[in-house]
């Protein structure tokens, strides 16, 4: 026979046992420890300094000093002493309100039914397959955890329900939602099965509907009302300075009578075909049917005098052209700096045309300078703008040249002079520069011969203006005094060619005449000037 028990390894009592007592009492202090097992930590690994008789810790992974070699079993206090246990698979114990089971390995929670996706939640009463949760109370709250709080009725498709249904006896006689559609709307029904929408507010258009309003007690004018009760005949009458009488026809109609008199606070004006004849309106006109602002773009409103730039004294200040893009006339006022401008000026006149949604062209005029005038105009086509291009007339046809990357900024065309010659700048980088220089006598060199002809001293010239490149060089020669002809032919020639000057330029004859007059040459200079 075993000494113990199988599962608590309680001591067992033996034949001809002598002191049967102390085996007995060992089997009791076990069970004492065990059975409503209680412990005061479920993983320590270093003993207490004061344990309490009969106090019990599951010791941790790793236990040090008396519970050296002892992870994982149950450290009991007894009799001064430490007893220790080893847990079997299952044993449940708790710490305070805690409860754990032992898994064979360490001290666990239990598991708990799990809360997610439940088929249903009944609170004091029953759910069922359609009413998934179901609460029976005098009263639900539901409370915010911070701010605010929000109670969410959610639908598939638009054409599905989501509402609040009010109810008796589990009758209805009330719903408000988006009943089938994603307007918002109220239904009532006086038993459950005729319905009637008695209000009903549209999701697009904002526009509100209502089946019957009643005005039992009459509101005076004082009290925002009519002075008339509005009765089930849906006639609305106002009495006072302006009385008008309004009748309904059918469901969503109003009409007027066709002839009559409409009372004005300064006369009356006759109503014919509901045409309004010949008012008089001596007033400016105010409100929302009007331009609000000197930039106002929404559409339907009346232009204002002065608005968008239009027969005012001045025209809206704007600060960025790109954003521009609305019929009208503008300034940047005193902003050089204004973004999309297409020169560094300040007070220019702007004014966008737009041809389409994204498309449009845009002029801007220096304004600030009566001889310093100049014109830009760019187009926008895709919602994008293009580059600016600088207008031409007669102030800057002609004046001093300039370009950028390539782009002319200034004047078509430049002509100046000066001690060196003459010369013209184009726009597009052609320039040309010509001038006269004094050579002396064909004889002054050579011998008149094939071999050695006769030509004059050599000249400099220096360029009246500079060219980005060697240009192309180009020289006549004649003399003063008349001659037979053949006497009179010469060949031009140089030594170099820079971009600022031409050395060595002579007149060579083209015969063996000693005819001794001065040649002038006329030379030019032919290239870009960037």
């Amino acid at each position: 026979m075993d000494e113990t028990s199988t599962n608590l390894s309680l001591p067992y009592l033996q034949a001809a046992q002598a002191q049967k007592h102390l085996t007995h009492n060992a089997a009791l202090e076990k069970l004492d420890l065990i059975v409503q097992l209680s412990v005061q930590s479920y993983s320590q690994n270093t003993p207490p300094l004061t344990p309490q008789e009969g106090q019990v810790w599951a010791v941790g992974p790793a236990p040090v000093n008396d519970w050296a070699g002892q992870a994982g079993a149950l450290a009991a206090y007894a009799n001064g002493g430490w007893l220790f246990l080893a847990p079997q698979t299952g044993w449940r114990a708790t710490l305070e309100t805690e409860i754990r089971v032992w898994d064979g390995a360490a001290w666990v929670a239990p598991d708990l039914p799990d809360l997610q996706n439940v088929p249903g939640v009944g609170v004091n009463t029953s759910y069922d397959s359609t009413n998934k949760l179901a609460v029976a109370a005098a009263a639900t709250l539901m409370t915010h955890d911070g701010a605010g709080h929000q109670l969410k009725v959610n639908k598939a498709a638009s054409g599905d329900t989501a509402s609040l249904v009010f109810q008796t006896g589990f009758s209805g006689r009330a719903e408000m939602g988006t009943l089938g559609d994603d307007s918002f709307g109220v239904k009532v029904s006086p038993d459950g099965t005729a319905w009637t929408t008695a209000l009903s507010v549209d999701a697009a258009t904002n526009a509100t509907t209502v089946a019957q309003l009643l005005l039992g007690t009459a509101l005076s004018p004082a009290q925002g009302g009519t002075g008339v009760a509005n009765d089930v005949a849906a006639t609305l009458t106002r009495v006072g300075h302006h009385a008008v009488t309004l009748t309904t026809t059918a469901a969503t109609s109003l009409t007027l009578p066709i002839a009559g008199t409409l009372a004005t606070r300064d006369g009356t004006e006759t109503l014919g075909n509901k045409t309004l004849s010949a008012p008089v309106i001596n007033t400016g006109v105010t409100g929302t049917a009007v331009t609000q602002s000197a930039v106002d773009t929404t559409a339907g409103r009346l232009l204002k005098t002065g608005d968008a730039g239009v027969l005012g004294a001045t025209a809206p200040t704007i600060s960025d052209l790109d954003a521009f893009l609305y019929g009208g006339l503008a300034t940047n006022g005193a902003n050089s700096g204004a973004t999309g401008l297409p020169a560094a000026y300040s007070g220019m006149a702007i004014q966008y045309m737009p041809a389409s949604v994204g498309s449009g062209a845009q002029f801007a005029v220096r304004a600030n300078g009566a001889d310093a005038t100049e014109a830009f105009v760019r187009n926008r086509g895709s919602s994008v703008f293009g580059a600016w291009a600088r207008l031409l007339h007669t102030r800057n046809l002609s004046g001093a040249v300039s370009q950028s990357g390539g782009v002319p900024t200034g004047a078509v065309m430049e002509y100046g002079s000066n001690a060196n010659g003459k010369y013209v700048r184009l726009a597009n980088g052609v320039q040309l520069c010509w001038h006269t220089l004094s050579l002396g006598a064909p004889t002054a060199n050579g011998a008149g011969t094939r071999a050695a002809p006769f030509y004059t001293n050599s000249a400099d010239w220096s360029l009246p203006a500079a060219f980005a490149a060697a240009p192309k060089f180009m020289g006549l020669a004649c003399q003063g005094a008349p001659a037979p002809i053949g006497d009179r032919i010469f060949n031009i020639s140089y030594a170099t060619l820079t971009t600022t000057a031409v050395t060595y330029i002579r007149a060579h004859r083209a015969s063996s005449g000693t005819d001794a007059t001065a040649v002038a040459a006329d030379v030019f200079a032919l290239g870009l000037w960037f």
